[in-house]
């Protein structure tokens, strides 16, 4: 383009820097960037931001914080956006220190941070596991006047799930829902994952409470949502529950895989029901559901724990016959290449 009489705008200049960083090639935008700058070729704020966020998506933040220096040096001024950018990088290397002062330098400088800064913040301390922090940034939000959204209320609280505190995420979770901001369905499938994993909740029934909102909220739990917690229950022993759950995903119109069969197969062999395990086996088998080794693993290890060593056998022969090849855990517990299967030190 540059060959002929039409001479490229910013738009056009920030398209391409866009795109080459979108190719991974952040260093030669950087390197196309200073060159139209010195030739004097109209440049703007995004075209900068971009290669500043290219830097900063590859974990180079020293080189972002050269372009946005170098930004301001050539007389462009940084605008929210590159402030969000470059919070965001610094937030997600964890150099939290660094982000908050470069927050400060953003109300010092008198640029409203947008809400998109708080989230960007708030969801690189969700990342690197500082969700004491939260709070801090959360009560400034508040302060300047911005209203959370369900996007952000959602962040923070699987964030407060992966860190473990239940407790937090479900107390902003009724802090959100008595401000009127409706759960959105990663709302409630990080609530359910943390409620899966405390092994000291009481009533292990409020997951299908939780299930029940969603839907008289009009929100359709999805393949993945029903799948974790059929599988939470069974990790718990708690088969009835397990079933009740499959039962209303069948209802709903979703798609079996064989992975959610495979959980309630390892949940029936964990309890030792083992016409449940051999009733979800045939069942898969009528669906046209191939069964995986992990299936035959799970279905195997219940007959092996109640010793019905011919159960076993026939098992293993049709899953070869199948083309199925046994993994490390199945050869473990059918103690293939050594004298005797070890169920309590396989894999």
């Amino acid at each position: 383009m540059e060959t002929t009489s039409v001479r490229p705008n910013a738009a056009t200049y920030g398209t391409y820097l866009h795109g080459l960083c979108q190719a991974g090639q952040v260093a030669k935008a950087w390197e196309f960037l200073q060159n139209i700058c010195q030739r004097g070729d109209p440049c703007n704020s995004y075209c900068f931001n971009t290669v500043i966020r290219g830097f900063c998506s590859q974990g180079q933040i020293d080189k972002a914080e050269e372009v946005f220096n170098d930004m301001k040096d050539g007389g462009f001024v940084p605008d929210v956006w590159s402030y969000s950018i470059l919070v965001d990088g610094f937030s997600k290397e964890g150099l939290i220190g660094e982000a908050f002062l470069l927050l400060d330098k953003v109300h010092q400088l008198g640029i409203t941070p947008n809400l998109c800064t708080y989230k960007v913040i708030i969801n690189g301390l969700c990342k690197i596991n500082k969700s004491d922090d939260i709070w801090g940034i959360f009560a400034d939000m508040i302060k300047r006047g911005y209203v959370p959204d369900v996007v952000l209320y959602s962040i923070i609280i699987d964030g407060f799930v992966k860190a473990l505190k239940l407790q937090e995420a479900l107390k902003l979770y009724r802090k959100m829902s008595d401000e009127g901001i409706q759960p959105n369905i990663f709302t409630y499938a990080s609530l359910i994952n943390g409620l899966c994993h405390d092994a000291k909740l009481p009533r292990p029934m409020e997951l299908l409470e939780h299930m029940e909102h969603m839907l008289g909220e009009g929100l359709i739990p999805d393949v993945i949502l029903y799948t974790s917690v059929i599988a939470c229950y069974c990790r718990r022993s708690n088969m009835q529950a397990a079933v009740e759950v499959f039962k209303k995903m069948k209802r709903s119109g979703l798609s079996l895989d064989a992975f959610v069969y495979t959980c309630l197969i390892s949940g029936y062999s964990k309890v030792l029901a083992m016409d449940g395990a051999r009733s979800m086996m045939e069942e898969m088998e009528r669906n046209d559901i191939a069964p995986t080794v992990a299936t035959y693993t799970a279905l195997i290890i219940g007959y092996f724990k109640m010793g019905d060593e011919k159960e076993v056998e026939k098992l293993y022969i049709k899953m070869r016959q199948e083309g199925i090849t046994p993994d490390a855990k199945l050869s473990c517990i059918l103690g293939l290449g050594n004298d005797e299967g070890d169920l309590e030190h396989c894999p």
